[in-house]
């Protein structure tokens, strides 16, 4: 009798492995065995971290597992996440926006315009040197620092005077301070100094920092003079002190035996 002895051998399957970053060579796996995780080594990803092996690609709801015989062709799916960089903004003025989490080759959204009493918004910056501004469209990468910059308003502060010529106005930036002029002279009369009011009750502090236009107001004191009077005869009137530009008082007629009082010359 002739007998036939039966030679079998284990069937083989690929499997592959899906990966949006890095490059996995397929495996081939006898029936029933495990795929081997020691030829899987995972690549460090610029921006990525590696969230595992799944079943499927597109909801990546099931993971796989390693221990599981293999007994068909397989395909398995790698799972990455964009890892988050905050994008947080600084401001020398006025409340700064909030601090944005961006996936990584995402863009920040523009904060938009910032508005501070004195100063006027030039807009975002890469630096706080103010060189270059920055582009919202660009992908973020990294942690990123973003700064608002500013230009103080130009405020008018002016002078006014009564006698001799006013200084010329300066424009002076918000919160700082105005140059004070000096005295000044005119004829007949004595500078007292400057007063931030038209009445001259509150004298103007030159370190005050200028928040708004602002007048600046000169306080003179008019100079005596001192008008006398001479006479031969009868008793001569009490001298006056007149202001400049002040008129005196008519002291009026005098009387002496013998004669008559024609004026004053």
């Amino acid at each position: 009798m002739l007998e036939l002895v039966a030679k079998w051998e284990k069937s083989k399957y690929t499997v592959k492995f899906v990966s949006d970053h890095g490059s996995f060579a397929d495996q081939t796996i006898e029936h029933g065995k495990p795929i081997d995780t020691d030829k899987l080594t995972i690549p460090e990803v610029e921006g990525y971290t590696f969230d595992g092996w799944y079943t499927t690609n597109d909801t990546h709801s099931t993971k796989f597992d390693f221990s599981t015989p293999i007994t068909g062709d397989t395909t398995v799916y790698a799972k990455w996440t964009a890892n988050d960089y905050y994008v947080s903004f600084v401001t020398e003025h006025g409340d700064p926006p909030t601090s944005q989490n961006v996936k990584y080759n995402g863009t920040a959204d523009d904060p938009g315009t910032l508005t501070e009493e004195g100063y006027t918004f030039d807009g975002w910056y890469t630096d706080d040197t103010y060189t270059t501004k920055f582009d919202f469209t660009k992908p973020i990468t990294s942690n990123t620092t973003v700064y608002a910059k500013w230009t103080a308003k130009d405020y008018e502060v002016s002078f006014v005077t009564e006698h001799g010529d006013a200084p010329t106005s300066q424009n002076v930036p918000y919160n700082k301070t105005a140059t004070n002029p000096g005295e000044l002279t005119a004829e007949g009369y004595t500078f007292i100094g400057w007063y931030a009011d038209e009445a001259h009750k509150t004298k103007f502090d030159f370190n005050t920092p200028i928040t708004g236009d602002t007048k600046v107001y000169a306080k003179w004191t008019a100079k005596d003079y001192e008008v006398s009077f001479i006479t031969e005869y009868g008793d001569a009137p009490t001298s006056q002190n007149v202001p400049y530009n002040g008129t005196a008082t008519d002291p009026g007629k005098l009387t002496e035996e013998g004669y008559t009082f024609i004026g004053w010359y």
